[in-house]
Parts: structure tokens; sequence; C-alpha cells
């Protein structure tokens, strides 16, 4: 029997919205200035996180495509959503380790609505990864119909409206 929150389907919109490509990232040559040096601290930072959120998706959608079809299906039974715990556990633990090391960093007032951008998307998707974790172990352990990943989606959703104006942000503090 199909849960209400199998039958939705929502993680297929969720991965949809996991990646937001960082090719406007690309580095401005500032030289040795406050603002190069910091750019310099912060796009491998940046790059890592991007990279962990497009592995995360491209893990949730080989572990959802499982029809032979390599179509996107969320199954109705406990088993995907078991195979998909693993992806959002892992990667709400890297997300917070991105975090940690993005508030590490100083912060020159010309870049610090980027910096203050990019953490608040940061924390919408450790917020949408750990409301996963909640609704996926809910359904995995039959405890319930399992919480409703429309919150984790609203998260999601939110990070990358917040990170895309962080990459225009970017594009302005480096032209």
């Amino acid at each position: 029997m199909l849960t209400p929150i199998l039958r939705q389907a929502p993680i297929r919109s969720m991965v949809r919205m996991f990646a937001i490509a960082s090719a406007g990232m690309v580095a401005a040559a500032c030289g040795s200035s406050p603002t190069g040096t910091y750019f310099g601290a912060t796009d491998p930072i940046f790059d890592r996180h991007s990279r962990t959120m497009a592995d995360a998706e491209a893990s949730m959608f080989e572990a959802t495509s499982t029809n032979g079809d390599g179509l996107f299906t969320f199954g109705g039974d406990t088993v995907i959503a078991a195979r998909l715990l693993p992806i959002f556990r892992d990667t709400a633990w890297v997300v917070e380790k991105d975090i940690s090391e993005w508030d590490a960093i100083d912060v020159p007032v010309v870049t610090s609505d980027y910096h203050s951008l990019v953490r608040e998307a940061m924390y919408l998707r450790l917020d949408a990864m750990q409301k996963g974790v909640i609704a996926l172990e809910a359904l995995t352990t039959g405890n319930g119909a399992g919480e409703p990943l429309a919150d984790a989606e609203s998260a999601m959703a939110k990070a990358n409206v917040i990170l895309q104006k962080a990459l225009d942000e970017s594009d302005r503090i480096r032209g």
C-alpha cells in the first residue's frame, strides 16, 4: 500500500531544486586585495558545497531510478526511503562542515551581503536535509506515514532563491 508521502512523489521536485549551477562563480582577478583574499578563501568552500549538493542529487536519482527505464520514481514501499536516508544524513553532515568553515572566514565589508546570503542558503539546505531525514526515518521505521517531504522541498526552494541572489551579488562585487 502506498503511503500519502509516496503517492505524492515530492522527492521528485525536491531533487530538481537541489543544485544551482555555479557557472557564475568564476573567480575574478582581484589581486591581493581583501576582496580577492576573501574569494580565494570562500570559492573552494562554495565549490565543494555545490558539488556536495549535485552529488546528493545524483545519488537520489540513482536510488529512485529502479524501474530500468532511467525514470525518476519514488516507489510504493520503504525500500526507496531506506536508500535515500543515508544520502540525506551524509549530505546534512557535510553541509554542517561547510557552514562551520564558512563561518570561520574573515569577511570584508564589501562582501558581507554575499557572505550572509550564502550562509542563509546553506542553513536552509541543512534544514531541508534534516527535515528529509525525519520524514524518511518515520517512513522506514513504520512510525506512521512519515512527515511530509513538502517541508524539506520548501526549505530547498527557499535556499535556491537565496543562493541565486548570492550569485548575483557575487557577480556585482567581482564585476
